[in-house]
């Protein structure tokens, strides 16, 4: 499918970042924040040190962290009777940090390529969002499957 639009004019700016050193304890409450409120984006853009684009921290990404603490600390109760472990070991995996389990390292589109790009992207590879990267590979905007779907579907369904 063409487009017109580069992902430039397509992009929400409003976006939210975070670092890739960010423990995953605050990672958390940022994403908790961003889903509360505007852009309501279902994941992070993580930047390197040097502010460039480093990839993606998601919901599913911190679904994923807790679904195998989950496992282990059901097994862990079982076997001794009790769900503190469980608690604690959460306390521990908070100190990890976002670059630890952060996903869609590529990611990323150039604003000035079409928006079929990101379309490509977002719906061949099953993401939620890509970020929108301009020449020096900093971060400019993002484009959610939500934004796809606004797009495509009233081209599909006339």
């Amino acid at each position: 499918m063409k487009f017109k639009e580069t992902n430039q004019e397509m992009m929400t700016t409003s976006f939210a970042t975070i670092k890739g050193d960010t423990s995953l304890k605050e990672a958390y409450e940022a994403v908790k924040k961003n889903l509360e409120g505007p852009p309501h984006a279902p994941g992070l853009v993580v930047v390197d040190a040097a502010g460039k684009y480093a990839g993606l921290f998601t919901v599913d990404d911190l679904m994923r962290e807790l679904t195998g603490l989950y496992r282990q600390g059901c097994e862990q109760a079982e076997k001794e009777g009790g769900s503190e472990r469980f608690f604690s070991r959460c306390e521990l995996v908070g100190l990890k940090q976002a670059a630890d389990i952060m996903s869609a390292k590529w990611a990323a589109v150039q604003a000035g390529d079409g928006f079929a790009t990101a379309c490509e992207a977002i719906l061949y590879k099953k993401l939620n969002l890509v970020a929108v990267v301009d020449a020096s590979s900093k971060p400019v905007g993002i484009i959610t499957r939500r934004k796809v779907l606004v797009e495509i579907a009233p081209r599909m369904f006339k």
